[in-house]
């Protein structure tokens, strides 16, 4: 049985992959972190109003980033909280994004808050859950 030290440390190392892999635009690394087996896969961006739901949902909406999006710049989490209940961990944190939009149609920025749940399976930490939403007012 992992300690708690040594899942938060995982954890820790999740979310850092999830900001490094938005920074870099780096696909493989966003889908990573998935467990793509698990039956209720549920990631509900804040710009599309119905939730991708499933895998194969989730692996399109990642392989779409570079449509949209020619690099980025900059990715940063803030105010992480992290919870762990026993084989289930929540995640709470605010991101801003900088980047430029694809087609040379200029820069794109975005903030906004997330919570990601993951399970541990096999030993490892995957996540099965993301909700991102809009700041709210300042």
């Amino acid at each position: 049985m992992a300690s708690v030290d040594t899942d938060r440390q995982q954890l820790t190392a999740l979310l850092e992959q999830y900001r490094a892999g938005f920074e870099a635009l780096d696909v493989a690394k966003l889908q990573a972190l998935w467990d793509r087996e698990y039956p209720q896969l549920l990631y509900a961006p804040q710009e599309r109003a119905k939730a991708v739901r499933g895998w194969m949902g989730i692996a399109k909406y990642y392989d779409g980033l570079r449509a949209h999006l020619a690099r980025a710049t900059r990715m940063s989490l803030d105010d992480v909280t992290l919870d762990l209940m026993g084989e289930v961990a929540f995640a709470f944190f605010t991101y801003h994004f900088e980047g430029e939009r694809a087609g040379g149609a200029g820069t794109f920025t975005n903030d906004g808050r997330v919570s990601f749940l993951f399970h541990r399976k096999a030993g490892t930490w995957k996540a099965i859950h993301y909700h991102e939403s809009a700041p709210g007012p300042r």
